[in-house]
């Protein structure tokens, strides 16, 4: 497997093994940092993963005959 691939994996495991509880459920109150950056880091991580695993893929071609 190529090192890219396997760091998007990791950093999908990492994504979703953050606590969604204080992100999603605890809402009340306006300050509730904790829950702002675990959902950033979320996001951050799921789409940095996405990046790396299609980044690590054989690439297309541009003659594909039409």
């Amino acid at each position: 497997m190529n090192t890219k691939k396997l760091l998007g994996i990791l950093c999908w495991l990492l994504a979703f093994a953050i606590p969604f509880r204080p992100s999603i459920l605890d809402t009340e109150g306006v300050g509730n940092t904790l829950g702002l950056l675990s959902f950033l880091a979320m996001l951050v991580l799921v789409f940095l993963g996405y990046w790396l695993v299609d980044s690590s893929g054989p690439k297309a071609s541009e003659g594909h005959g039409h």
